[in-house]
């Protein structure tokens, strides 16, 4: 239990309440939960805040004192949240506000591709995969943005120097136009790109009457083709057709009759998906900007045909076997026949076997009947986005000129006299041996690789043109631009209405499209959905579909549909409706949700699933992988969604396991558990909030008992007890738990009835606050931020927590302006 007030100065009828109803289980150091009474002193300071903040929460909560040790009436529980609420406005008054003020950090790799992009007026960094190099960004429960993960060293530095001179190499061409040139590419000359290591095994060609794509896996590559020979722009014309959609039944294939067959053309890190129409060709023609030495390839994206053995293309061929053994029996029998018979030594394969059925193949997949390629082309030269960046004739003797811009853009201010003079030095004095348009590119270079570029939340930045920079990193993860910036320094954003109306332009524009995926990815921890996966031999769909993509993807939908929508905050973990796909839909036992991957709004009747706690993602990512862990569930609710953080065990406490081995359930397991004393004070806390989860297995599914699987009765004899035989016992599931406050729940749908009291909905929009800022910030809000918390909990409810509303007032707050 969490502290309430120090015993020594027990005086007013308030503080008498906390001696009658707290004193028996905290009255010494020894309390219960390991907390004592002592510990808060005689009033909040900065050492027991946080113990003053949790007592409010649990008091308000009704979880302490817990029913069955009070008698605290609700009279007197509201005269002890008063004493609590107003001794922690007597300590906010008094002390002098230190903001939690953000450290500078780096920016994290997607930020850095998309802020280049946006200082070089380009589309993307390149298709020449520039940004490889870098090194992978360490997350901070969950967050890319938080600063304690995003140091910087030498090395970091070396590669943000290689990177950006690739990216600024491909953006800024020599002076001599390149010749173009064009290709046709008949079917024979295109290749599937082999994934065996032995490099010398033939690569598998197209045919006179086309390429098909059978293993997804794998690539295709034009052989005359492989890399673009210069930068610039290409125009694609590739001719190709859906084969056999529909000839082999769904369940064989993994695809779905709603599904058009596809085809991704990849252009290094650019990807392009096509969908083909069921009957006829189709000429896909593309006009795309290519760095020097980007690796076109080709593939067949689907997450089908996996559905046989190991889930390798190979055994699929099987299914051809099955499909004329049944519906074209005289052509099957011909083919049997035809089988030569194995060579001496050689292992005897059926009829059915997948290797006498690969020519025979009828599966669904794109052919390419013809291509052509014609590039690199240029509207004028140089390139109107050269032009664009640097000028048509640029000149060192115009450096300050052409540079100044892209720094304006790089370092998200105006450039101070005399800013730039060390990289005009080295412009200069480079130009007699790198020539005029390569020494400029160095000076671009270094705008790009300085701190002021590179790192966020900088001193060097005033408070309008931190608000601007700050904006556009939280909700478009790159740097602001000059108008963001002046209708800052214009007082144009100054209030709460003015920024409202600039969130809803950047939703509507699509602007704030890094926020909707990424942030909701972070919160979530959805990059640790297969940590500890389900395990494959059980949950073949699981791995087969892909279905991790699937929960994840259902996550962003539902957490766009929430902010396009402006549905209330609370929404998000009582909605009674998620977005699925016919994947989803056999893991959540579905069966009027239409064939095909697309996703869409689903509304469930029985109370088990909609919003957050019933998705997939979270169920899965909070299972082991042949099991659950109602501990795992609890506390990943109580964290994310309550801003709830259990106490870790003590260190110096001894914790002995207890005798399990007649438990059956989970649950009897956790009994045995909180046997020990040690334990048994947080468990109390904690496993009311997993329980509930129980009848989700660990790929979501619904069950409703425990399949155990055990030996027969021990024999008497050894012989005896070799022929023992498993057999297989089912236990029925009890998802029901009785919480501190003495609410209890029988199942999910009681349990989610649970999270509409007004202490968890404020619990839950605190916490959605909170994750917003620390995205935001890169940093935990302090707990000494907890009155602008309060503030901006109270902006959200006046305006019924619309999530939108919730996130414009995140924004206008003194804990992201002034932070």
């Amino acid at each position: 239990m969490v502290a309430l007030l120090s015993v020594s100065h027990v005086t007013t009828a308030d503080e008498r309440l906390l001696e009658s109803h707290c004193m028996h289980c905290h009255g010494d150091d020894d309390g219960e939960g390991d907390f004592s009474l002592t510990l808060l002193g005689h009033q909040p300071v900065s050492d027991n805040l946080s113990h003053w903040l949790d007592a409010l929460d649990r008091v308000r909560a009704r979880e302490m004192p817990p029913e069955d040790d009070s008698e605290l009436t609700d009279a007197e529980r509201t005269e002890l949240i008063d004493y609590l609420r107003d001794q922690l406005e007597t300590y906010q008054q008094g002390i002098q506000r230190v903001q939690s003020r953000a450290k500078p950090r780096r920016m994290n790799n997607r930020e850095f591709a998309l802020a280049i992009a946006d200082v070089l007026l380009i589309e993307d960094v390149g298709t020449h995969s520039p940004t490889d190099n870098l090194i992978g960004d360490s997350l901070h429960h969950g967050f890319d943005t938080h600063a304690d993960t995003l140091g910087f060293s030498k090395f970091h530095l070396e590669q943000y120097v290689r990177s950006v001179r690739e990216i600024v190499d491909a953006t800024i061409l020599s002076p001599e136009r390149p010749s173009s040139k064009r290709y046709e590419i008949l079917p024979h000359e295109i290749f599937e790109a082999t994934t065996a290591q032995n490099t010398q095994r033939v690569e598998r060609r197209g045919r006179r009457d086309g390429f098909d794509f059978l293993d997804p896996k794998r690539l295709a590559y034009f052989k005359d083709f492989e890399t673009t020979p210069m930068s610039g722009w290409y125009r694609l014309k590739i001719r190709c057709q859906a084969m056999d959609h529909g000839v082999y039944h769904q369940d064989d294939t993994g695809i779905y009759p709603g599904d058009p067959i596809q085809l991704a053309i990849i252009m290094g890190d650019r990807r392009k998906v096509i969908d083909l129409p069921p009957t006829g060709t189709k000429e896909i023609e593309l006009t795309e900007w290519m760095a020097a030495g980007t690796r076109l390839r080709m593939q067949h994206p689907t997450d089908g045909l996996r559905m046989l053995g190991n889930g390798n293309f190979k055994f699929q061929n099987r299914i051809t076997g099955q499909y004329f053994k049944q519906h074209l029996p005289a052509q099957y029998e011909q083919i049997v026949a035809a089988i030569p018979e194995p060579r001496p030594g050689r292992r005897v394969l059926g009829p059915d076997a997948w290797q006498h059925w690969v020519e025979f193949w009828m599966g669904p997949r794109p052919r390419i009947l013809h291509a052509v390629i014609e590039g690199p082309f240029y509207e004028s030269w140089p390139p109107k986005r050269q032009t664009r960046l640097i000028g048509a004739s640029p000149s060192v003797a115009d450096a300050k000129t052409i540079l100044e811009p892209i720094a304006e853009r790089a370092w998200q201010r105006r450039v101070r006299p005399g800013e730039l003079g060390a990289i005009i030095e080295m412009v200069q004095s480079s130009q007699k041996e790198l020539g005029e348009l390569d020494a400029i590119k160095e000076g671009i270079i270094a705008i790009l690789v300085s701190p002021q570029f590179l790192l966020l939340n900088r001193d060097d930045l005033n408070a309008d043109e931190r608000f601007a920079s700050k904006l556009s990193s939280f909700l478009g993860s790159t740097v602001s631009t000059g108008a963001l910036r002046q209708r800052c320094r214009s007082g144009q954003l100054d209030s709460y209405d003015a920024v409202r109306r600039e969130l809803q332009h950047w939703i509507d524009s699509d602007l704030a499209e890094p926020f909707l995926t990424s942030f909701p990815y972070a919160w979530l921890e959805l990059n640790d959905i297969n940590f500890m996966s389900p395990d494959p031999d059980h949950y073949h769909h699981y791995h087969r579909k892909q279905l991790s993509d699937d929960m994840n993807n259902e996550v962003l939908h539902f957490f766009r549909h929430a902010v396009q929508s402006n549905v209330p905050v609370p929404e998000l973990l009582t909605a009674d409706y998620s977005f699925v796909n016919a994947d989803l839909a056999k893991v959540y036992g579905l069966n009027d949700v239409p064939s095909d991957s697309r996703f869409r709004k689903y509304t469930f009747t029985d109370g088990r699933r909609g919003g957050l706690l019933g998705m997939g993602a979270f169920l899965t990512s909070t299972a082991d992988s042949l099991s659950t862990s109602p501990i795992h569930r609890a506390v990943y609710v109580m964290e994310n969604f309550l801003g709830i953080h259990p106490t870790p065990p003590p260190p110096d406490v001894e914790i002995t396991e207890p005798d399990v081995r007649q438990a059956k359930t989970i649950k009897e397991i956790l009994g045995k558990h909180r046997s020990d004393a040690n334990c048994a004070s947080c468990h109390q806390t904690i496993d009311p909030f997993g329980y509930a989860f129980e009848n989700f297995g660990p790929d979501g599914s619904w069950r409703d008992v425990y399949t155990v699987t055990e030996l027969d009765d021990p024999a008497s004899t050894k012989q005896a007890s070799r022929q023992r035989k498993p057999k297989t016992v089912e236990i029925p599931i009890d998802a029901g738990a009785r919480f501190r406050s003495g609410i209890e729940y029988h199942d999910i749908a009681e349990f989610r009835s649970v999270l509409l009291t007004e202490a968890n909905r404020d619990r839950f929009v605190r916490c959605f606050i909170t994750k917003l800022l620390t995205y935001a910030n890169g940093i935990d809000p302090a707990e000494s931020d907890f009155a602008d918390l309060d503030r901006i909990l109270a902006e959200s409810a006046g305006r019924d927590y619309g999530i939108v509303d919730t996130i414009a007032a995140v924004i206008d707050s003194p804990l992201f302006r002034e932070n």
